[in-house]
């Protein structure tokens, strides 16, 4: 195929941000470690960390880092900063450049005396068991326009998932939704940061404007921009929005060599709009 399009899950293609957030890995972490105290606190900033600030879309291990490092810096007495875990051992392990996947996090844990890992990792797996249940349960439908969009980009484009979510997380997720069908190849975790994934993705030489990545946070962007692909932004809580503009209009510039320029600087000048640094934090 002359064209490439890939494509980021959580947020871009399916609605699964809110509830992987605050159904599935909050609760679970006030759970595991006795955040009770300081429940309203730690939702909160994990909410400003995940969702709406410059670090959406970090894997699950990031975010977990900075929110915990943030919480410890807000909550004020000793007696409360104490009683919560120390994130180094996780830090050192995001900050290693080995893939961010439970696998290679437990191989890191098992030559660390950290418990805190063993705890980590024992939060990522029940997190995957719970939000396939409430999926399973509930539907996890994509964004209108997902399926129509793919379906179009595939007929000119290899059209890989682009994600640091796990393989079997992924294949849960597009498999029930029927989805699969113009997906050439599920880049997940397993693979390495999204930079990496792209890069494989781009091995066979294309003219710089015949890849395209779609995806909703900072970290797709940068990604693109490494791997030498553009960009286009479905914009956090605007999706259906973004979706209906990729298909009436955004895949038709791409096809036709139009994107780049002044159409790529809108959209990017909207998207940096939308989330906030962290000086924004009250």
């Amino acid at each position: 195929m002359p064209y490439f399009v890939g494509v980021d899950s959580d947020g871009t293609a399916f609605d699964s941000m809110e509830i992987k957030h605050k159904q599935v890995f909050q609760p679970i972490a006030i759970e595991l470690w006795g955040l009770q105290p300081l429940e309203k606190e730690f939702r909160e900033l994990a909410d400003f960390v995940n969702l709406y600030s410059v670090h959406r879309g970090a894997n699950r291990f990031q975010g977990l880092v900075m929110s915990f490092e943030r919480l410890r810096q807000i909550s004020g007495r000793r007696d409360r900063v104490s009683s919560l875990p120390d994130p180094a051992a996780l830090r050192d392990f995001v900050l290693s450049g080995c893939p961010l996947s439970v696998r290679a996090l437990e191989e890191c844990a098992a030559g660390n005396s950290s418990s805190f890992l063993a705890e980590v990792i024992a939060w990522s797996r029940r997190s995957d068991e719970l939000y396939a249940r409430i999926t399973r349960e509930e539907g996890n439908p994509p964004f209108p326009l997902v399926r129509e969009s793919l379906e179009r980009a595939a007929q000119a484009a290899d059209v890989w998932i682009i994600s640091s979510s796990s393989r079997a997380g992924l294949e849960h997720d597009w498999g029930g939704a029927d989805l699969l069908g113009p997906i050439g190849h599920i880049a997940g975790q397993e693979e390495g940061d999204k930079k990496a994934q792209l890069t494989q993705a781009l091995r066979v030489p294309r003219p710089a404007d015949h890849a395209l990545m779609i995806g909703d946070a900072p970290g797709d962007y940068e990604a693109a921009a490494a791997a030498g692909a553009l960009f286009f932004p479905v914009l956090p809580g605007r999706e259906r929005q973004s979706w209906e503009q990729l298909h009436r209009e955004g895949l038709d510039r791409f096809f036709a060599g139009t994107f780049a320029g002044d159409y790529q600087s809108q959209l990017l000048s909207e998207f940096r709009s939308v989330l906030r640094e962290d000086a924004a934090w009250p």
